[in-house]
């Protein structure tokens, strides 16, 4: 298709886009059903010990006389639920074992019970009714407290686990190895070093669109409308804990109001859900509360990083070491990987990654947009500043002399790369050369000024997905695939991967997805979305037109009769021959038999993963950041982003610039306001959660590398969901150090920080 023709590379609007701002777009929460009861949860309040099962009997009993009460379930009266395969829960962040199944309670939220009525306000009622008394025990609430106590025992064989462990490799990615080392074990004697350890808290996902389930049966087969970014991996856990064929269970997620790795697994409560509509044998829905999202969607947990730098005369690093301890529940594994960016950025000849997790009475952690790289980034990110001032050296300069040609983890080249030129054009458009090396050196108006810098990387996945296509002559192409429009767009640049593929106009080709029973599609995460639907879609697309030039040379009536295929083109929705004869695609169609022509273009396809073999894929960037420190009020305000990537393809620029601006604004929550706030010792939330508003938003300024990456996928792409968040932290950390010279290693970088006195002894200030 001729450029001017080709909708990929154009700003399209989403195709969505219109039914979100005008109301009329439909959330898992949004749906009705007849005979609809509405459920309400009941959670523990302690962090450790077990609900007496007394007080659950008669809460129970009262909460069940409330008017419009239908049901109560309890540990007491619930169908016993399977525990979920090894395979579901032994890397992945799936709860060993299964909800209501005993009266211990693990952490504060925990699900203890759940009230079903005729209204939400008679099912909030009914669970304010209980008054539950606990046997408490000492919980172990940080990992220090679980590496410096005795290790209980484990429970319901393993169900429940203590102690620590040190993990082999991130989710079912072995290749992404937690333990790793190169090169001898000591280091050589270097003339620079860093040795400093950085600390990241807990952080909500806070998405805007709360955690809802819709759930009945009919016939014995069970149809959930979750606001689930896995409906494949949703159904295969309700499959094992319910006890039937995943061919008996549909998940409908048709839009996610944002989600950032909340919304990427099963959690107990949907399970609930879906045993409560079975015993009343009618629709139940539930909705979390904005509270409950802390203690039943995930989060990302604590770590604790330790990274030591080690570097030649002139800047060379000879050795680096990365150590992370981090925690998880009792009852599931997760490990945030904190170090696996490490592995590779930079040349380092000699390394050791380490990751220890602590298991620990709080709710299960999980997926948090950058997993691994937004955390870990802060810490090298920054550890490479501290070597940058160290060494006496600007700090790009020290990254590109470090730059790495290759994958160091396993020699493999580089798909694609062109972190380099990420570098020399941030720098640019930036004004870095302006950039005075010295902290407290620049000010304006009276307040400190810091201009910071970090790296960006997140890796190129690609998984298998399928893709089903359906003709309708009269309406166009719809495009289908069980994956998930969580607000990125997806629908959107399918449809415009579709009409290129096919040779139409985008107004001919829809995009559906968020329905289990489309062919399968891997979790909306980890960057891959688009790799690795977008590969399907292509797929099909590209079936889908030599299916058509097939049917326009079988028929006799056609102009095209027996004409050589491979010189037909199809374009805008036009077909033309070699000699220049054009006919208009869907009024040819129309004089074949409508029957025929629909069921010749209506099939599946299934896209495999690509040859992964031969070459690393990963993405890269350049974050450059101005910040401005009041250090009278304590305040920091990021008043200026520059950002270039390096990410394949662009599709669609207008929402690729969105992705990177929505990625960095999430590293500034990171930075500077975001933190789960609970009492350390009762594990109780207390206080607010403050996120980024537009009044933080700096003035943004990004731009792409655009060059595609075929070695990938057949369209060329990288994702960007993650990448934009990765390394945010570090810059405005480096920054805050540029304007005041205080080194901070502890997220949020608060308010206390900034205030606190600076010896008088400072370099001279120039104004900017």
């Amino acid at each position: 298709m001729a450029p001017e023709e080709s909708s990929v590379g154009k700003e399209v609007n989403r195709v969505e886009g219109h039914a979100k701002v005008t109301g009329s777009a439909l959330y898992s929460a949004d749906f009705h059903f007849p005979n609809l009861a509405y459920a309400a949860l009941v959670q523990s309040e302690i962090p450790n010990g077990r609900v007496e099962a007394e007080s659950l009997r008669t809460s129970a009993e009262r909460a069940s006389r409330a008017p419009g009460v239908l049901f109560v379930l309890t540990p007491l009266n619930c169908p016993p639920l399977n525990v979920l395969s090894r395979d579901l829960t032994f890397d992945l962040p799936l709860e060993r074992r299964p909800p209501l199944s005993d009266l211990s309670v693990q952490h504060v939220g925990q699900h203890l019970a759940m009230v079903v009525a005729n209204s939400p306000e008679n099912a909030t009622d009914g669970v304010s009714l209980f008054s539950l008394e606990y046997v408490e025990a000492a919980p172990q609430l940080s990992a220090e407290e679980v590496l410096s106590q005795p290790v209980p025992a484990d429970e319901k064989n393993g169900q429940i686990r203590h102690g620590s462990y040190l993990p082999d490799h991130f989710v079912k990615l072995t290749e992404e190895k937690l333990q790793d080392h190169r090169g001898p074990a000591e280091a050589s004697p270097s003339t620079f070093q860093v040795d400093s350890t950085y600390t990241t808290p807990v952080n909500a996902h806070y998405p805007i669109e709360l955690a809802s389930t819709i759930a009945f049966w009919e016939e014995g087969k069970l149809t959930v409308h979750d606001s689930t970014r896995w409906i494949a991996g949703e159904r295969k856990a309700l499959a094992g804990y319910l006890g039937i064929p995943e061919a008996d269970i549909r998940i409908l997620s048709p839009l996610v109001g944002g989600a950032f790795g909340s919304k990427s697994f099963l959690w107990m409560h949907v399970a609930l859900t879906a045993v409560a509509a079975r015993e009343l044998q009618r629709p139940v829905k539930l909705v979390l509360t904005r509270d409950q999202m802390f203690s039943s969607t995930g989060h990302r947990p604590r770590t604790k990083q330790r990274i030591q730098l080690s570097a030649f005369e002139g800047g060379l690093i000879e050795g680096s070491e990365h150590h992370t301890l981090t925690e998880t529940s009792t009852v599931a594994h997760f490990c945030e990987p904190a170090g696996l960016s490490t592995r590779f950025l930079y040349h380092s000849p000699r390394l050791a990654v380490s990751h220890q997790v602590a298991r620990i009475n709080a709710p299960t952690p999980c997926f948090m947009r950058g997993p691994g790289e937004a955390p870990g980034l802060f810490a090298l990110e920054s550890a490479m500043d501290e070597l940058a001032y160290s060494a006496g050296m600007d700090p790009v300069q020290l990254r590109v002399l470090n730059h790495a040609d290759i994958d160091q983890t396993n020699g493999k080249t580089w798909s694609t790369k062109h972190l380099l030129e990420c570098y020399e054009q941030g720098r640019k458009k930036f004004g870095w050369e302006k950039r005075t090396m010295a902290p407290r050196s620049m000010t304006r108006d009276g307040v400190q000024i810091g201009w910071g810098m970090a790296t960006a990387t997140y890796p190129g996945r690609r998984m298998p997905a399928g893709c089903r296509v359906i003709t309708n002559v009269e309406r166009g192409v719809e495009f289908a695939s069980a994956t998930h429009e969580v607000g990125n767009g997806v629908r959107t640049v399918m449809s415009q991967v579709a009409a290129d593929a096919c040779g139409l106009p985008m107004e001919r080709v829809s995009f559906a997805s968020g329905d289990s029973f489309f062919p399968d599609a891997p979790y909306s995460g980890a960057s891959q979305t688009t790799a690795t639907v977008g590969s399907a879609v292509y797929k099909a697309a590209m079936e889908w037109q030599q299916r058509v030039k097939q049917l326009v040379i079988s028929d006799a009536a056609s102009p095209f009769h027996s004409h050589d295929p491979a010189a037909l083109t199809i374009t805008a929705g036009v077909v033309h021959s070699a000699d220049g004869f054009s006919v208009g695609l869907w009024e040819l169609l129309r004089t074949f038999d409508t029957t025929t022509v629909e069921h010749a273009l209506t099939f599946d396809v299934q896209s495999d993963a690509g040859d992964q073999e031969k070459f690393a894929f990963q993405s890269f960037g350049a974050h450059f950041c101005e910040v401005e420190v009041d250090e009278e009020i304590g305040r920091a305000t990021v008043t200026k982003w520059v950002a270039v990537f390096d990410c394949g393809r662009v599709l669609n620029p207008k929402l690729a610039r969105n992705q990177i601006m929505g990625g960095i604004t999430f590293g500034l929550g990171m930075a500077l306001l975001e933190q789960v706030p609970y009492d350390a010792k009762t594990s109780l939330l207390i206080g607010e959660y403050y996120l980024p508003t537009h009044a933080d938003r700096p003035d943004f300024d990004i731009s792409f590398i655009d060059k595609p990456d075929y070695a990938l996928d057949p369209i060329g792409v990288r994702g960007i969901g993650e990448i934009g968040a990765c390394g945010v932290p570090a810059a405005i950390a480096n920054a805050i150090f540029h304007a005041t010279g205080k080194r901070l290693r502890d997220l949020p970088i608060m308010l206390e920080q900034l205030m606190k006195p600076f010896p008088e002894s400072t370099p001279h200030m120039e104004a900017v």
